[in-house]
């Protein structure tokens, strides 16, 4: 299995190119959310590999990369995480996507290393809310109640609350299924930090074209706080997807990938015409 070292962690990928193998293709680089892996964008493969290079990462402490103890969990590693993940693999620079923590990770990379993005989309990614932390899902401490509850039984709790959003009896299940995999001390430590970043004087400094994939409905990235990051990021992009809560990338999927389709168009690597179409 695709392991590179980073900091001393395993970090699991997938690699899929069915690009012309004498080309050169630009690297689409998709990145994942809190709880979840690189398994959970499997759909965006098809409409995306016969033009470009994609890779989808686990963080750490997620999926099949290593967990790391809850004092190594900051914002400069996890962003040194990427850079070395990219340096291992030989990619100077990628389109980068980010889903919610995935997204707000994206962000601050991009602002460090803007050499290495040729451009940014942010979905359902939050800007700044300290309550986020502690009240999105319903709970006074999520960090202290995934600490404190089984996995099973929280995961029952997200997908019965308002945090998990299935769109079918059976994806219900396998989205539960993955979410079991976790283990409670990433997913706390990882909820112990996001609160506590604000994005707001980090992304007017982004010089990369960006598009925003804003939810209308969730609790964890508020349409207005949307709106604001769009304000703060001269010459960026929005499209407003109305979902039913935060998880567009699966639920609102054919809406996201025609977005950022005509996204990439726009900033001059429009796909083949007999490729690229929505699955």
């Amino acid at each position: 299995m695709p392991y590179v070292t980073v900091n001393k962690l395993n970090f699991y990928y997938r690699d899929d190119d069915f690009t012309d193998p004498w080309e050169e293709p630009e690297v689409v680089f998709i990145q994942h959310g809190w709880g979840r892996s690189s398994k959970f964008f499997y759909h965006w493969v098809p409409g995306l590999a016969r033009d470009y290079r994609v890779l989808r990462r686990d963080m750490r402490g997620h999926g099949q990369s290593d967990d790391t103890p809850a004092s190594d969990w900051t914002v400069d590693n996890l962003i040194e995480d990427m850079r070395g993940f990219l340096d291992e693999l030989g990619v100077a620079k990628v389109h980068y996507i980010g889903e919610s923590a995935g997204g707000v990770l994206g962000a601050a990379f991009a602002a460090k290393y803007p050499e290495r993005i040729r451009s940014l989309t942010l979905m359902s990614t939050p800007l700044s809310d300290p309550t986020r932390g502690s009240d999105k899902y319903g709970y006074d401490d999520l960090a202290a109640k995934i600490e404190s509850t089984p996995i099973d039984e929280f995961v029952e709790m997200l997908v019965k609350g308002r945090g998990l959003v299935p769109v079918s009896p059976g994806h219900e299940q396998w989205m539960a299924s993955e979410w079991r995999k976790n283990r409670p001390a990433s997913l706390a430590a990882l909820a112990r930090l996001f609160p506590n970043i604000d994005l707001a004087p980090v992304v007017p400094n982004i010089a990369a074209p960006t598009l925003i994939l804003a939810p209308g409905n969730s609790h964890t990235a508020p349409l207005e706080h949307q709106k604001q990051m769009h304000q703060l990021m001269r010459g960026s992009r929005m499209e407003i997807i109305d979902g039913s809560g935060h998880e567009l990338y699966f639920e609102r999927f054919d809406e996201c990938f025609t977005a950022f389709r005509s996204f990439l168009a726009s900033v001059g690597t429009g796909f083949k015409e007999q490729a690229g179409s929505v699955p």
